[in-house]
């Protein structure tokens, strides 16, 4: 009997030791970012979040930030379904073809903060753990809009159509509210834009009102049209599986930052707008205002084409993040 209890107790002792052990063992992650950390429009901030993280978490978890260079952008949120890589910065414009219902954070209204608390984040999440295999940590870019930029003036005294005879540079996220301005719509990766507008392929291009510097295309632009249309939306998910071996003082950790990240992004947003606001002047950039049908005709437009593609789940999704 004394000899199984002290195999007993030596092997509880080893399992603890085992399992101290382990848990103090650093874990090192990847997070693919779909623009380079030192873009305004959506790397700088995810790396933030990142060093937020590698700071707080030494010795317990580090994240390994990698841009476009290292993980093409069209293959990012394939790489992080299926854990090629653990997390994954960017909008749902670039995985709308497995999950659409992801493009409804570029029209919320809310904060992810208020998100969180209607229910639309659980919602969301639980979409894309059945459809991505991922979680959605955390989301930045709300209170920024995108505009439209071109090197030509666009016919303001056509209401309808003042786009038209200009090809504008969009992913999926602009088709259709584009083409109903009378714009011709082709898609290229961020990192050709630059070689479009100087081989005249397009004239101009949706973005953020961040980052056109940063991109390279400052020089290439002559006109911003406001208002700002949308929201900008970057998600920051990880791979499910590789979220589960993760222990508790890991999750936990993350999960503070992420509520950190959202905390602090009013006032990194103040101050990039206003740095961005005085490089596009600086920069000779006209801005000209449509009015604010403008705005109106986007935010419809897209609710519509989503309603269309998902309409019990958008149906859903639309009243906790339309304020009207």
């Amino acid at each position: 009997m004394a000899r199984l209890l002290l195999m007993f107790t030596a092997a509880l002792v080893a399992s603890l030791g085992f399992s101290a052990g382990a848990s103090a063992q650093e874990v090192k992650l990847r997070l693919a970012s779909f623009l380079p950390a030192t873009a305004v429009a959506g790397g700088l901030t995810a790396k933030r979040w990142v060093d937020e993280v590698n700071r707080r978490g030494k010795g317990i978890v580090q994240i390994d930030f990698v841009g476009p260079e290292a993980v093409p952008v069209p293959e990012q949120p394939n790489a992080v379904k299926t854990g090629v890589v653990d997390f994954h910065s960017g909008p749902g414009t670039f995985y709308r073809g497995a999950l659409i219902e992801g493009e409804a954070l570029t029209l919320s209204d809310y904060t992810v903060p208020e998100l969180r608390k209607n229910g639309a984040w659980d919602y969301l999440n639980k979409l894309h753990a059945e459809k991505m295999n991922v979680t959605l940590i955390t989301g930045f870019g709300d209170g920024v809009n995108f505009h439209i930029y071109t090197n030509k003036p666009a016919n303001v005294a056509d209401k309808v159509t003042p786009f038209a005879g200009i090809t504008l540079r969009g992913p999926p996220v602009y088709k259709v509210f584009f083409e109903s301005l009378g714009a011709k719509v082709v898609f290229t990766a961020p990192g050709e834009v630059f070689t479009a507008l100087e081989r005249n392929m397009v004239q101009g291009y949706g973005w953020p009102a961040w980052g056109i510097r940063d991109m390279g295309w400052l020089k290439m632009t002559k006109y911003r049209y406001d208002p700002g249309f949308y929201n900008v939306s970057v998600a920051i998910m990880v791979n499910n599986d590789r979220w589960k071996t993760l222990n508790k003082q890991q999750q936990d950790l993350i999960m503070d930052v992420a509520k950190w990240g959202e905390a602090e992004w009013p006032k990194w947003r103040a101050e990039l707008t206003a740095q961005e606001e005085k490089i596009q002047k600086d920069g000779g950039v006209q801005v000209i205002n449509l009015g604010p049908q403008l705005r109106e005709r986007a935010n419809d437009a897209f609710w519509n084409e989503l309603l269309k593609a998902s309409p019990q789940h958008i149906g859903h999704l639309m009243p906790l993040m339309r304020k009207k």
